[in-house]
This record gives structure tokens, C-alpha cells and sequence, in this order.
């Protein structure tokens, strides 16, 4: 048996420069700033893009709830802003010799916000909630490493065949069904986060919709029952330090509040927004980042994401996969990459970022490409008969909405110049404020886009399951592609034949190997994000 002390869990250097932080830096007079000025206990505020479904882990399926969910509790371990995994509840796990057990060992002194100790029988109820199909827990597939856990959802197996129980209070083991040495990077994920089990018991069907019937095991939680406002136009939530969070001194905010009614010029006008402290941190393009820096704002870059172009398999023509497969194939790749301003660009080898790991290493061994070749033969051999089964009289004419942003619209003007040449129409793009762009995604109404697709952990589920048929925003739906992802074994091999469905499907060609700047306010210091697509304040200071 292995012990894993989380601070000697890293990677080498070369491999470091692989994954997922190229560097985290604060410019101009953030760093003048740094020795002093900067005070805890002060107000800190978030914009989330949309409103949440439910504070509940193990029921969440939005990217706003899993923002607010990172706040307000901690699974066994957690990934840091180098993308390493660190300790949550968790202060250190042993592992076995073909990485199949793994045992977590608890911090003694943690504990509820309500008081009541946090014990390894509060994960395992979480784990075994999750796994009842009643839970309705979507994209529930990571737990299925789990020995036992398939079966077990399945109704094919009670849970007491589930591998997974509590040594005593603070020890936790998990059998898993076969090797798999990056498993603790999933224990990060929302579904692995504890649940009190009598506290569920006396929420009667309430948890996790209200400050009332919710308790946290995380740094901030609710002052009050009042504290999760659902007033129309008046909706936020405020979080304040849990006072029996048990590293409450690291704590330094003294409130942190998520807007989900604001103003639009918070997003049509987000650098003014930092500027004038409205909120603290927001995402930015490249350009738009650097142009924040000049006015002091500070600058995280996260290597976490790949730009490629998009298609909506739902809309029109695209609904053709033989449609999407010409398209694919009629793009001139060189040309698109060339065309990149930023020369220190990577191509992409495929839809994984340089973030994502497989058993501690590069995903990509080998720099085996897994992106389309273009073929120009294609409109003699495939477009004839497309048009056969459309019934039209030629290639319809589509629509790309890109940001807008004179990189992103070059770009996708290259893709246009591929097609005008070999399909004799005329494309079109659509360039997007930020905002605008992702309200078109989350609706569906677009046809094609190009787009940024961010890793949301660490491994290579985390970036499938964004194209689960369930997944929000939806970016594919198709159940084949849904089934094959429910019968994952968590072996490379299965990870790379996904991969090769998508791929096979046309649903997103890959480009570049790209980042996600994280902006904060020039008065802010401390706000750290991490590539599952978390936003960490518990250190956040800021000066007045």
C-alpha cells in the first residue's frame, strides 16, 4: 500500500509545461500592490451566466450550481490552479499496488456547518444516493469506476455489493473495478461531495433548494435562511465564512455574493465592470484580457481548452451527418492555423486540452492526431448523393457565429474561403459579444460555431461528458453517443473510441490547443481558478 501525501503528488517539470497552468501572473500595478494594502474580511462578487437548478450535488447539472457547490463544499480532494490534485476533506489517501483501493483518510476536526461532524459515512451516502436511479443524478457515469456502482444503478446488484465503505469515522476506502490511478481527480467532481444523511432524511424531499434545507462542509456557507434570494430581479445568493469550517482562519473574505439578476452592461461592458468593482473576477478573450491588464487588472491563464469549429447536429442541413462530414473534410487546415495571431499557438492533436492526464502523463502519447483529414474528392463521391437525400438543388448555405474578436473572425473567414472555392456558394459569419455568443449556444440557435471547448477537470471523462445528450449547455444529442459513454470502463482504449465517435460523427473539429484568461478587479488578490472550471475566493483580499 501506497500513502500519498497530496503535497509530493506532482508531476515533473516537463509534464507540468503539458498541463494545464502556463502561468498565473498579476500585471502592472497588481504587482506593486502585492506587499500591502490588501485586507481580509471585505465583499467580494461573482456574475454567474445563468441561474441555478439546485445547490444539491448529487442533482446538479448547471455550470453556475457547480461554481456555487465549489464554495460551499468539499469533496475528498480537489484541484488546485496548477492543476495538480490536492486535499479536500481528505489530508492524505494510501493506494495499493495496481491503483484498485484507495483508502481516504479524513481531517479529524472537520465538520457541518450546522456543527455535526463530517464522517467517511457522509460520502458514502452521497455516493449511494447518486447511484439510485430515483436520484435522477445526471451524468452520473464517473461513479462508475466504482466497484459495483454500474450494477448497482442498474438495479442488477444491492448496495451492499457497492465498493466503497467506512472504516471507521474518518477513513474511507474505494474498491474500484479496475486500475485507475488518476481516480482521486475525480473525487474533485460534484457527486463525490458529502451528504449528511440525517440531515437529507429530515429535508423531506427540499434539499438542496434552499438556504434552509441545505448544511455545507465547505469554506462559506449561508448566514441565514435569507441568504439564497429567488425574487424575481432581486435573485443572488450571498455566502459568508462557515464558522466551523475547520480551516476558517485561511478564510479571508467576509462575504462573497453570486449575482444571477444583474444589470447587462456587467457582460456587455465586463472590463468597466472590474474597473469600477461591480464584480472581481470574470473570463475574458485574449485581446480583451491584455487590454484589462494595461488598466491593472490582474491576469490568470489557464492552458484548459481547444478551439475548433462546431456544429449543431440538430439544425437544418447539419442534421445530415454526410452534410457535417463534407464540410469537415473540405477545411483547409493549414490555412485556418496559419491564420492564428498568436504564433506560440499549439495546434491541437485532438478535442482533450493540455490539461487533461491520462495515469499521470500526456493524453496525447505519441502526438497520435485524432482530428479529420481534409479530402477535396469528397463533393465528387458524397455530395451528389446528399443531395439526393435533402432534395436540394446544392449545399445550402450556413451560418458560423464566432466571438467577436478580429482573431476569431479571421479564422472563421478562413473556413468560409474553404468552402465559397469548393462549394461555389457563399458562407456566412456571425460575429457575437461574448454574452450574446453564449446565450446562442445554450439555445441551440446557431448552426455552426467556432468554438472553445474547456476540459472541466482533468480527465478525459470530464471533457466527453460535455457532449452527453444531457449536458448544459447540450452540445450533441445523440444516444448512441450517450450509451457508449454509459458503458465506459475508464480504460484509455475506451476513452480514444469515443473520442473516434465524435470524430466519426463530425461534431467538433479540433484547431488549437487554447486558454482561459481569468481577469480579477486591479483591487482584488488571491482569486485562484483551476481547470474544472472553479472559482476559489476562500483567500481573496482586496484593498480599499
Amino acid at each position: 500500500m501506497q500513502t500519498v501525501y497530496p503535497n509530493l503528488y506532482k508531476r515533473s517539470s516537463h509534464m507540468n509545461r503539458l498541463l494545464c497552468i502556463l502561468f498565473s501572473i498579476l500585471l502592472l500595478a497588481g504587482l506593486s500592490a502585492c506587499s500591502g494594502g490588501y485586507q481580509s474580511g471585505m465583499e467580494f462578487t461573482y456574475a454567474l451566466p445563468q441561474n441555478v437548478d439546485t445547490l444539491d450535488p448529487q442533482t446538479a447539472s448547471r455550470q453556475s450550481s457547480f461554481q456555487v457547490i465549489g464554495s460551499i463544499f468539499q469533496g475528498l480532494c480537489g484541484i488546485d490552479d496548477q492543476g495538480e490534485v490536492v486535499p479536500g476533506a481528505a489530508r492524505k489517501w494510501d493506494v495499493n499496488e495496481d491503483s484498485t483501493q484507495f483508502t481516504f483518510h479524513l481531517y479529524g476536526d472537520a465538520k457541518w456547518s450546522n456543527g455535526a461532524p463530517v464522517t467517511a459515512d457522509d460520502f458514502l451516502f452521497a455516493i449511494q444516493r447518486a447511484l439510485r436511479p430515483e436520484t435522477a443524478t445526471p451524468s452520473v457515469d464517473d461513479l462508475f469506476v466504482i466497484q459495483g456502482a454500474r450494477a448497482v444503478y442498474n438495479g442488477e446488484a444491492d448496495q451492499e455489493f457497492l465498493g466503497v465503505w467506512a472504516q471507521d469515522e474518518h477513513t474511507l476506502v474505494v474498491n474500484l473495478e479496475r486500475s485507475y490511478p488518476d481516480f482521486p481527480a475525480l473525487t474533485a467532481g460534484t457527486h463525490y461531495m458529502p451528504c449528511n444523511r440525517e440531515f437529507f432524511e429530515e429535508s423531506s424531499g427540499h434539499y438542496g433548494l434552499s438556504a434552509e434545507y441545505l448544511i455545507t462542509n465547505g469554506p462559506f456557507t449561508f448566514e441565514s435562511i435569507y441568504s439564497w434570494s429567488t425574487d424575481p430581479g432581486k435573485r443572488q445568493i450571498t455566502l459568508v465564512p462557515s464558522d466551523n469550517y475547520r480551516a476558517r482562519d485561511n478564510v479571508q473574505p467576509g462575504s462573497l455574493t453570486y449575482l444571477i439578476d444583474y444589470d447587462n452592461s456587467i457582460t456587455a461592458d465586463p472590463i468597466t465592470s472590474l474597473m469600477e468593482g461591480k464584480i472581481d473576477i470574470t473570463t475574458l478573450p485574449e485581446t480583451a484580457a491584455e487590454e484589462a491588464a494595461n488598466n491593472g487588472c490582474g491576469v490568470q491563464v489557464l492552458d484548459d481548452a481547444v478551439t475548433g469549429l462546431l456544429f449543431n447536429a440538430d439544425a437544418g442541413i447539419l442534421k445530415y451527418p454526410q452534410a457535417r462530414e463534407i464540410f469537415t473534410k473540405l477545411i483547409e487546415r493549414q490555412n485556418l492555423l496559419d491564420r492564428r495571431m498568436d504564433k506560440n499557438s499549439q495546434e491541437a492533436l485532438g478535442i482533450m486540452p493540455n490539461c487533461v492526464h491520462w495515469n499521470g502523463g500526456d493524453y496525447y502519447t505519441g502526438g497520435i492526431p485524432m482530428f479529420t483529414q481534409q479530402d477535396n474528392t469528397i463533393t465528387e463521391t458524397l455530395l451528389p448523393s446528399l443531395l439526393t437525400l435533402s432534395g436540394d438543388s446544392r449545399m445550402p448555405n450556413i451560418t458560423i457565429i464566432c466571438p467577436n474578436d478580429e482573431e476569431s473572425i479571421n479564422i472563421a473567414n478562413g473556413l468560409l474561403v474553404s468552402w465559397n472555392d469548393a462549394l461555389g456558394s457563399a458562407y456566412n459569419i456571425e460575429p457575437l459579444d461574448d454574452a450574446a455568443f453564449q446565450s446562442r449556444i445554450a439555445s441551440g440557435e446557431y448552426q455552426a460555431a467556432l468554438y472553445t471547448l474547456r476540459a472541466g477537470g482533468t480527465t478525459p471523462y470530464q471533457v466527453l461528458k460535455a457532449f452527453e445528450s444531457s449536458s448544459t449547455p447540450s452540445l450533441y444529442r445523440d444516444t448512441g453517443y450517450d450509451s457508449q459513454l454509459h458503458s465506459l470502463t475508464f480504460e484509455l482504449s475506451a476513452y480514444q473510441e469515443l473520442e473516434e465517435y465524435l470524430q466519426k460523427h463530425y461534431v467538433f473539429y479540433p484547431l488549437f490547443s487554447d486558454k482561459t484568461y481569468y481577469v480579477s478587479s486591479p483591487k482584488s488578490q488571491g482569486i485562484s481558478a483551476s481547470p474544472d472550471l472553479l472559482i476559489n475566493f476562500s483567500r481573496a483580499k482586496k484593498s480599499e
